[in-house]
């Protein structure tokens, strides 16, 4: 928590986001180049560095993120992620509905890239096409995704139900009325901070809160099943 709640923060942004858990993952590629002082330096990254990617916050961006540090932690537990060593499957395509900007936040914190990513030195530190996106849809009333340690082989199955966040119904019925108004520069000043405000709630309730968290993102390991997609991305060169 803030020390100084009625402050206004530094940096302008809302006191909650420094009340978010962040990530802390290894990042070879950056220790290989010189990037840290000392060896086995750990990177953070928190949700204002999607919000700074993303240049928003909404429960989408904070769905993401969530999302991504539910699969990590299912896959390493007590172990610190590698960044780069995650190979992701997003099941829905590109340009369909949130999925592209799902795909960016996961691409931000894991260094899983898109075909246009980074093709490695040499045959280490490849990120192009550890980020794919699949019409498949696995389940329909959920948003899939599939996350890969890659020196394992080990995988989670990811599925985030948008509709199952507990948020009450007047505030969500009420936060559309006053988007209209303020899309269409219509809303007063008032109007616009109440909506901004109800906005923020429902984003600072998932990220802080995380009310029945397990009823709106579901984790589904696979031990079982042979995955051979991480082996065929460490045996692929640039």
């Amino acid at each position: 928590m803030s020390e100084n709640p009625g402050a206004e923060p530094k940096n302008g942004f809302r006191d909650f986001f420094a009340e978010v858990e962040p990530l802390q993952m290894r990042e070879p590629f950056a220790q290989t180049l010189g990037v840290f002082k000392k060896e086995d330096a750990v990177m953070e990254y928190g949700f204002l560095d999607v919000v700074k990617m993303a240049g928003h916050a909404c429960p989408t961006t904070a769905g993401a993120y969530l999302c991504c540090r539910q699969a990590l932690k299912a896959l390493y537990r007590d172990e610190t992620p590698i960044r780069g060593d995650i190979a992701i499957t997003v099941y829905g395509e590109s340009d369909e509905g949130v999925y592209g900007v799902i795909g960016q936040v996961f691409s931000l914190l894991t260094g899983a890239a898109p075909e246009s990513g980074f093709r490695g030195l040499g045959h280490k530190f490849k990120r192009k096409d550890l980020l794919v996106f699949n019409p498949q849809k696995i389940d329909p009333q959920a948003l899939c995704f599939e996350f890969t340690r890659m020196d394992t082989g080990q995988t989670v199955l990811v599925k985030f139900y948008p509709h199952r966040i507990p948020f009450p119904a007047e505030k969500s019925k009420r936060m559309g009325e006053l988007m209209q108004k303020v899309l269409w520069e219509a809303a007063k000043q008032d109007e616009i901070r109440q909506f901004q405000d109800l906005w923020m709630e429902k984003v600072s309730e998932m990220l802080v809160k995380q009310t029945d968290i397990s009823q709106w993102i579901k984790i589904e390991t696979r031990k079982d099943e042979k995955n051979e997609r991480g082996k065929n991305h460490r045996s692929t060169g640039p």
